[in-house]
């Protein structure tokens, strides 16, 4: 019976292949070839169901004609070699349409039977060696769950936003020669991953409701949002959900250090932190549609952020850490910029009125150039002045990755793709900037 229902499904030109994200299904059509007891597809990788299976790798097979029906329980997961990709890699992908778009290349995917059902024949058939053990299931849910999450999150940009966190604590400790708090510093940090992450995930559920990233093609690493509602991964309710989760952890860690410092200055950033993050494409104000996100982005997380974590250390009043916040919040804020090149057609369609769509690529390039090398000048005149240590100027080691990203940015602004590497040198610029500066300050 196991080698009919076999050739049964050989003799089919396609089969229905169901995916699944939480509560979010996918049906599609794909082509296949068969090898033993193992099945394989193609498609694209941004591709609704490639991107189910990159974390939930347990698939339904269906096929069926007038008189029958089978039904195929499996495990997919996304090979990289394999000695049957040379052969039935490009047949596949031609017989589907499927081509490369972008960043997107094809992937080849093996789909391992677990459970085969004909009803009409009262035939089942359980493949017991491809079923993984209990535990490399737990193990392997515990990795496809966190990896989930770290997406969704966009958790590896966090990393540019706590460096505000590190900064302000390093002009604290600068000027005390200790460390008030360890843990107003630990609770400074989550709460403002916490903070981090509600706007990120907040801003990709008001773009998937103006529409914005479902026009957005051109994507990049570093740009076009996470892509999880729009690949089926999260539906928009629990998207909101989990912004709203986030920024209820990071509201309660700032009323405990409101309260565990003197005044009320924590209360008064915290306040101002959340309208801008929430309102920076949040309704009714929508900032980066009337040219004020980035000026949002700055105030949020340089001068908040700096100076809040400096309060909470020494609870007083300094310009020290103001001036530093300057130098963090001009190069976060050009992280932001540098990624607004790729998605321009789509902003400026949906009227999002950031200042790459006011400006336009080729002076906004000039604009680029011209607040990178203002930090860095900054950064001088501020050891100059005695605002900064002397070692400071260890920062100027980083001076590299800036140039590196303003040369690529010159040459390749108008394409989207070649920009990668000014987006991802950006980063690292406000990285090692961030590290180099603090470090020169605990020094």
């Amino acid at each position: 019976m196991l080698e009919q229902a076999i050739k049964f499904l050989c003799n089919q030109n396609k089969l229905q292949l169901l995916t699944r994200s939480y509560r979010n299904l996918n049906e599609v059509l794909v082509s296949f070839i068969i090898d033993n007891d193992r099945i394989y597809v193609v498609g694209r990788a941004n591709s609704v169901h490639v991107e189910h299976i990159k974390y939930n790798p347990n698939v339904v097979i269906e096929v069926e004609d007038q008189e029958k029906r089978l039904i195929i329980k499996g495990l997919a997961k996304i090979l990289k070699n394999h000695h049957l990709k040379e052969i039935a890699f490009k047949d596949l992908a031609e017989k589907d349409s499927v081509t490369p778009q972008g960043i997107h290349g094809l992937v080849f995917i093996e789909i391992s039977m677990l459970e085969m059902n004909v009803q009409e024949w009262n035939f089942s058939q359980c493949f017991p060696e491809n079923n993984p053990s209990r535990l490399n299931k737990v193990l392997n849910k515990i990795t496809s769950s966190l990896k989930f999450w770290i997406r969704a999150a966009r958790l590896p940009f966090v990393s540019v936003s706590v460096m505000g966190v590190i900064v302000g604590t390093a002009v604290a400790f600068s000027e005390t020669g200790t460390m008030s708090s360890w843990l107003n510093f630990v609770l400074a940090f989550l709460g403002i991953t916490f903070f981090h992450i509600s706007a990120d995930i907040s801003n990709d559920f008001f773009d998937h409701k103006s529409g914005l990233d479902e026009s957005n093609i051109q994507q990049t690493p570093f740009s076009g949002g996470s892509r999880m509602i729009q690949n089926k991964l999260l539906s928009p309710s629990r998207t909101l959900i989990a912004a709203i989760i986030s920024l209820s952890l990071c509201i309660a860690i700032g009323f405990y250090l409101n309260f565990t410092v003197a005044d009320n200055i924590i209360l008064y950033i915290g306040i101002g932190g959340v309208f801008l993050g929430i309102f920076y494409v949040g309704i009714p104000f929508k900032l980066v549609y009337y040219g004020l996100g980035e000026i949002a982005i700055f105030l949020s997380f340089g001068p908040a952020i700096v100076f809040g974590s400096y309060y909470v250390q020494n609870e007083k009043f300094s310009w020290k850490p103001m001036y530093a916040s300057i130098l963090v919040g001009l190069l976060i804020s050009l992280i932001l910029f540098i990624n607004q090149f790729p998605d321009y057609e789509a902003d400026k369609a949906k009227g999002k009125k950031n200042w790459v769509v006011i400006l336009g690529k080729k002076r906004s390039v000039i604009v680029y150039v011209s607040f990178m090398a203002l930090t860095y000048i900054l950064l001088i005149l501020f050891v100059i002045l005695q605002i900064l240590p002397l070692l400071s100027l260890i920062v100027l080691v980083s001076l590299p990755l800036p140039i590196i990203a303003t040369i690529n940015a010159i040459k390749n602004y108008d394409n989207y793709l070649a920009m990668i590497p000014a987006s991802a040198m950006t980063i690292l610029t406000c990285l090692a900037f961030s590290i180099l500066l603090s470090v020169s300050l605990f020094i």
